[in-house]
């Protein structure tokens, strides 16, 4: 280390603190990638010159900026966590190195685009190792499940990592197999230009997905007329994620409602929640087939629906950080650092999904930031449960060197006698607790001694009275 104290890693990711700043960057991340989706999705117009520039800015902020901003918040959240666990100190380095040298890729395709290769690793480097991500997660899910009290929320968030698991395959698939890629002579005098058709044609007996024309050779992707009824049966799996996931999220906001009020969720948060999913629902064809002279106005619902529905579960996530100071007693703010990171991945993980891949340049940019973003949900919601679970761990050791001592205490002067031993106690466990897990304990003394008193009055109301 040299005498401003930074090592190399610093550089990488340096230490940005701020909550403030990563919420900021990423509003920034997820305009642009709004806007890529709509234009993929011919919502909004598009030229050469706007696909060049949102291109270079999806990697100069998305890939650039925004992630040394992003991974950098995220190292100095689960340092500790890092320290102890070499499972995530590994993971983060690996997500770290891989999204840098995709940054580095797609700079190359800026000044040399004329082979496909570069985008299509870009494409399978993103797709498998997030796929190796959300099996984590989804194994995490499900093993809370099934350990703990069988939380019906836990279920859909486990079930909706899964289905979407499932959804990348199928993407790849697609992609990789299903998709046919034709190269021909362009015909004289042909105007470089980009479009997607989802037309029929019956010289090639298949479906022309997108096509890219230049001077010399015009590129088609295509879907065989023999593959089109499985290729849009594959395309309806994609709705598995995201109903699990509403799910899930309308399970949180109700068990986080409960927490600051009595009675059931109010009808303003249900039509909030289901507006967003009826969007989705009507739009993807599922429920009303999209006839051809409606089919754009099905798409705006698709994708507002798609958009809505992203952010409204990353909503639900930061929500919960606006309580958690006052549910929690969290002094350091470590949980609220978790949850935020765990929101703004969620948000991103839909919105870069549904962006179409088989667009070669700010397409397959902005599809492959789907990587980042199942490693922000997932190492923000992991770091989450492990502070939450250390805090109520030391909160039953509390209770339990209580219980002890008072049944060797009976007198009311021997109060002051209980608190000094058993915040002693409280203090070894916390100790104990953080070298285990590498996470400080949220739980300042004050915090102890409150729950400490809570639990002395609870105690009295159960003894006898003498």
């Amino acid at each position: 280390m040299n005498e401003s104290g930074m090592n190399k890693s610093d550089l990488i990711a340096p230490p940005i603190r701020s909550r403030k700043v990563a919420v900021i960057t990423a509003c920034v991340i997820i305009f642009l990638i709004v806007v890529d989706l709509l234009m993929t999705r011919q919502i909004v117009p598009y030229n050469n010159a706007s696909e060049t520039v949102m291109f270079i800015f999806t990697i100069v902020v998305a890939y650039g900026i925004g992630s040394w901003i992003l991974l950098g918040y995220t190292k100095q959240a689960i340092s500790g966590l890092r320290a102890k666990s070499r499972f995530i100190n590994t993971m983060y380095w690996a997500v770290t190195i891989i999204q840098f040298c995709l940054l580095a890729i797609l700079v190359f395709v800026i000044f040399n685009n004329s082979s496909r290769f570069p985008v299509l690793s870009v494409y399978l480097i993103s797709s498998f190792s997030t796929l190796i991500i959300i099996r984590i997660i989804t194994f995490k899910f499900f093993s809370w499940y099934s350990r703990g009290k069988r939380n019906i929320m836990v279920l859909f968030f486990g079930i909706a990592t899964a289905t979407f698991g499932f959804s990348i395959l199928e993407d790849a698939y697609t992609k990789l197999i299903l998709v046919k890629v034709i190269e021909e002579k362009s015909p004289p005098g042909a105007i470089p230009q980009s479009s997607f058709l989802y037309k029929t044609v019956e010289k090639y007996h298949a479906e022309i997905e997108y096509k890219v024309v230049n001077p010399q050779t015009t590129t088609l992707w295509i879907v065989p007329t023999s593959q089109l009824t499985l290729d849009n049966e594959l395309n309806y799996f994609t709705v598995f994620p995201y109903l699990f996931t509403w799910l899930a999220v309308a399970a949180l906001l109700r068990q986080y409602y409960r927490t600051i009020r009595i009675g059931k969720l109010p009808l303003k948060f249900w039509i909030a929640l289901s507006i967003p999913m009826a969007l989705y629902l009507i739009g993807s064809g599922l429920i009303f087939h999209a006839y051809d002279p409606y089919r754009f106005y099905f798409r705006i619902l698709f994708r507002a629906g798609t958009i809505g529905s992203s952010v409204l579960f990353g909503l639900a996530f930061y929500l919960i950080t606006r309580r958690t100071g006052e549910a929690m007693n969290v002094g350091a703010g470590k949980v609220k650092d978790y949850l935020t990171i765990s929101s703004i991945g969620v948000i991103l993980i839909g919105i870069s999904f549904s962006t179409s891949a088989l667009q070669q340049t700010y397409g397959v940019a902005a599809h492959s930031l789907v990587l980042l973003a199942s490693y922000l949900f997932t190492v923000g919601l992991y770091s989450s449960a492990i502070a939450v679970s250390q805090d109520s761990s030391l909160r039953q050791s509390i209770r339990a060197s209580l219980l002890e001592l008072v049944n060797n205490i009976g007198t009311a002067q021997m109060e002051q006698e209980i608190e000094r031993r058993v915040l002693k106690v409280g203090r070894e466990q916390q100790d104990v607790l953080s070298e285990q897990s590498g996470i400080e304990s949220s739980l300042t003394e004050e915090d102890m001694k409150q729950y400490l008193e809570q639990v002395i009055q609870e105690i009295k109301k159960e003894r006898p009275q003498s």
